[in-house]
C-alpha cells in the first residue's frame, strides 16, 4: 500500500511543477527521495531512489543522457520527486524500488526479473 501512496505521489506532481535539468540541479533537494525522471508527453522515463537527491544527478545520470541521445529537448525533461526520510529509505529498501519499476516499466530502467 505504502508503494501505492507513493508512486501516485511521484506522478501526480504536474509536470510544470517538476525540477528541471540544469548544470547543477540546484532545483533538487540534498536530502534522500524518490524520484522519476519524466517527459513531458511520454511520461514516465525513469525510476529510483536515492539517499541524496541532488547528488545522483550531479554525478551525471543515464537518464538524462538517454534522453539526450533520444534527442529530447531538455525542457521537456524534469525530475519529480518525493522526499523520503532515511528510515524510510533504509526500511523500505529494494523491494520498494523493484516493484515500483515492475509496476511501472520505465524504459531507462534496467528490467528486473519477474517475481513468484
Amino acid at each position: 500500500m505504502r508503494a501505492r501512496e507513493l508512486l501516485q505521489a511521484l506522478l501526480l506532481v504536474p509536470f510544470e511543477s517538476c525540477a528541471s535539468i540544469t548544470r547543477d540541479f540546484s532545483d533538487l533537494p540534498t536530502t534522500p527521495g524518490l524520484y522519476a525522471v519524466r517527459h513531458r508527453d511520454r511520461g514516465l522515463l525513469y525510476l529510483g531512489k536515492t539517499k541524496k537527491l541532488r547528488e545522483r544527478f550531479k554525478g551525471g545520470h543515464k537518464a538524462c543522457t538517454w534522453s539526450w541521445l533520444d534527442d529530447y529537448n531538455h525542457r521537456d525533461v524534469a525530475v519529480s520527486f518525493v522526499p523520503l526520510t532515511m528510515m524510510d529509505v533504509l526500511k523500505l529498501g529494494d523491494d520498494l524500488e523493484g516493484i515500483l519499476i515492475h509496476a511501472t516499466q520505465p524504459p531507462y530502467n534496467a528490467q528486473y526479473p519477474t517475481r513468484d
